[in-house]
C-alpha cells in the first residue's frame, strides 16, 4: 500500500464513546479477537460501559465499527499481583475518577480483517488522549498484553510503554496452553 493511500485510511477513522447500541458489535470483536479461554461475558462490558462511559470507545472505518477499547481509572501502585489483572474483573471496584491517577487500559481490540492497518495504533492513543484531557489527575498507563502478540507489543513499544511484570499463564489460546502476560506501564506527565 502506498503511503498516501495508507494516510487516506487513517483519516477516514473516527473514534466515539461506546454505548450499550454497540454491544452486539463489541462482542463480535471479542470472539473474533481473542480465544474462547480469553473472551469477556457481555455482561462485562455493559458493568465498564455502564462505571466508565468516557473510558469506552469505538472506532468506525467507512461508518463501520471496526475495533473497540476500555479503560478503568486506578489508583496507582508499585506492588501489583497477578490478581489485578483478572479475567471478567469488576470494573466498578477499582475504578476511582476522583483519586486514581493511572489509565488502567481493560481492554482493546481491532476486528483481524482491519489489523495491520495502524486503527490499532489511533484507537489506543485517541483513548489515552481523551481520557487524559478529561482526567488531568492520570500520570500514568498501565496495560496487559500477551508475550506472543508481536503486533500489538509493537503499538505499546511505539507508544513508549515498558514492562514492569509478568502474570504467569494469564492467557489461554487453547485448551491446556498457557501463555504469560506482560503488565506494561508508561508515563504520561
Amino acid at each position: 500500500m502506498l503511503k498516501t493511500e495508507h494516510r487516506l485510511l487513517i483519516n477516514q477513522l473516527h473514534l466515539r464513546k461506546a454505548t450499550y447500541d454497540d454491544l452486539d458489535d463489541i462482542m463480535r470483536f471479542e470472539t473474533r479477537g481473542f480465544s474462547p479461554g480469553n473472551q469477556e461475558e457481555r455482561s462485562v462490558y455493559e458493568e465498564r460501559i455502564a462505571t466508565f462511559a468516557e473510558g469506552a470507545w469505538i472506532s468506525e472505518y467507512d461508518r463501520k465499527p471496526v475495533g473497540c477499547i476500555f479503560s478503568e481509572i486506578w489508583c496507582t501502585r508499585d506492588m501489583l499481583t497477578s490478581n489485578d489483572f483478572e479475567l471478567g474483573h469488576s470494573s466498578s471496584n477499582r475504578h476511582d475518577p476522583v483519586y486514581g491517577t493511572e489509565l488502567y487500559i481493560s481492554s482493546m481490540t481491532i476486528d483481524p480483517i482491519y489489523r495491520g492497518q495502524k486503527f490499532g495504533f489511533q484507537l489506543f492513543n485517541g483513548c489515552i488522549q481523551r481520557v487524559s484531557m478529561r482526567y488531568p489527575q492520570i500520570n500514568s498507563a498501565l496495560l496487559l498484553v500477551n508475550e506472543h502478540w508481536v503486533q500489538a507489543h509493537d503499538i505499546y513499544k511505539a507508544s513508549k510503554f515498558h514492562e514492569v511484570m509478568r502474570v504467569s499463564q494469564f492467557f489461554v489460546p487453547y485448551p491446556d496452553v498457557y501463555e504469560d502476560g506482560i503488565v506494561m506501564r508508561k508515563k504520561l506527565t
